[in-house]
């Protein structure tokens, strides 16, 4: 889907645009100081990379495929789940794409997604079709997630598209697990951070991820999470069985980085 740029306030909008003057987010969340922020336009997938989508990938390059450990196995059983991978992995499909397609995909920066999951930088707390939480309407509720993938590591986890989309036309934009951007997190980063077109910090140690951790309150579409870039595998304590590769909830999507609308 095409994003026309443009400029926004980027961060926790909390204070200045609700009645109660209150952040959304905690100050875990590193989402202050609220930041003018402008982009050129660019292009983002609709869904979230699949495992379907990812085995394409990994066949084309002789690379193992992801989710075939025991608790990864579920994520098979259900068309159109995300990929859950680490991000050297997110970041290498993003560039094989570049290179078959000869178009400049990448990964989102934080503030691309930020100001996608926004409908172009609204004042929308959440990234959904009227920008708030509506559990068995507008993402999957408890007994939702449970049922669609009962032996699932993660119930953060639900396959794409099932709700409708925000108003630009892209889905789960904060719901239903996490999504790798390309920036390296710096939990200062926005005292300092340029206006135009921000890339994150040069060099650092944990990537920023957006989207939902655990609860709904982290699926904000200005909360910051951070992660190492790989994921140690989840092993049996008793046995040392590789029981999960990799996090199921650590997805992405891609973005073409041309500032007008490809031709279709």
């Amino acid at each position: 889907m095409f994003v026309k740029g443009g400029t926004f306030k980027m961060g926790d909008f909390g204070p200045v645009s609700t009645p109660d003057k209150m952040p959304y987010a905690p100050s875990r969340a590193h989402a202050t100081p609220l930041h003018e922020v402008e982009l050129d336009g660019f292009s983002m997938s609709k869904y979230k990379v699949t495992v379907a989508d990812f085995d394409v990938y990994t066949d084309a390059v002789g690379k193992p495929h992801i989710a075939q450990a025991k608790f990864d196995k579920e994520y098979r059983t259900v068309p159109d789940v995300p990929a859950g991978v680490n991000w050297p992995e997110a970041k290498a499909y993003c560039g094989w794409l570049a290179e078959v397609t000869g178009q400049p995909f990448d990964l989102p920066t934080e503030a691309q997604w930020e100001f996608a999951a926004r409908s172009r930088g609204k004042y929308v707390a959440f990234g959904t079709d009227n920008g708030k939480y509506e559990e068995g309407r507008n993402v999957a509720s408890y007994e939702q997630r449970k049922k669609m993938l009962p032996n699932a590591d993660s119930l953060a986890v639900y396959p794409n598209g099932k709700f409708p989309p925000n108003p630009l036309g892209l889905y789960d934009m904060g719901a239903h697990g996490q999504e790798w951007v390309n920036d390296w997190f710096d939990p200062d980063y926005y005292e300092h951070s340029p206006r135009k077109n921000p890339q994150g910090p040069a060099t650092g140690t944990e990537k920023v991820l957006r989207g939902i951790e655990d609860d709904y309150a982290s699926s904000v579409t200005m909360y910051r999470h951070k992660s190492e870039p790989v994921l140690a595998p989840f092993k049996s304590r008793y046995t040392g069985e590789v029981l999960a590769e990799r996090s199921g909830k650590t997805g992405f999507r891609c973005v073409v980085n041309a500032a007008k609308q490809l031709a279709p």
